[in-house]
């Protein structure tokens, strides 16, 4: 059985966190958690959901010749205008599956900006800060 399994990684841009007060980007839904674990948390659970909801039907095809693992690292920026922008993936990520991963997740972005659910910005000394994703997707083809 074929399983896909996401994992989401938040990096931020700056290694000293706890002297910048660096406040993480805020998904749409997760306005009611406050602290970074907690909008950490909340962000990777509502991209995953989404991502997976979006697979699902038609994750046989996208995978059906391929019987091989694959450990794919995506990146995006939620940029300080609440934009998703910088798509790109590491060197060892499959191009044409992290590919197919990036336009969903662009959809995905685009789908909420259209109905005014964008992203909130992360917050660097209170002032809109650009904020690297990392996320992390671990196809298992067993």
């Amino acid at each position: 059985m074929k399983k896909i399994i996401f994992l989401l990684f938040l990096s931020f841009f700056s290694l000293s966190y706890a002297q910048e007060q660096i406040k993480h980007p805020i998904y749409p839904g997760c306005q009611k958690f406050k602290t970074n674990e907690e909008l950490s948390k909340c962000f990777s659970e509502r991209l995953w959901y989404e991502l997976n909801d979006q697979t699902q039907d038609d994750s046989e095809d996208f995978f059906r010749n391929n019987k091989l693992d694959h450990d794919l690292i995506l990146y995006f920026t939620v940029t300080k205008e609440g934009k998703i922008k910088n798509y790109s993936y590491s060197a060892d990520s499959d191009p044409m599956i992290s590919t197919a991963y990036l336009k969903r997740i662009n959809r995905l972005f685009n789908y909420y900006e259209k109905n005014g659910k964008k992203i909130k910005p992360a917050t660097k000394d209170n002032k809109p800060a650009d904020f690297k994703i990392i996320f992390k997707v671990k196809y298992r083809g067993h």
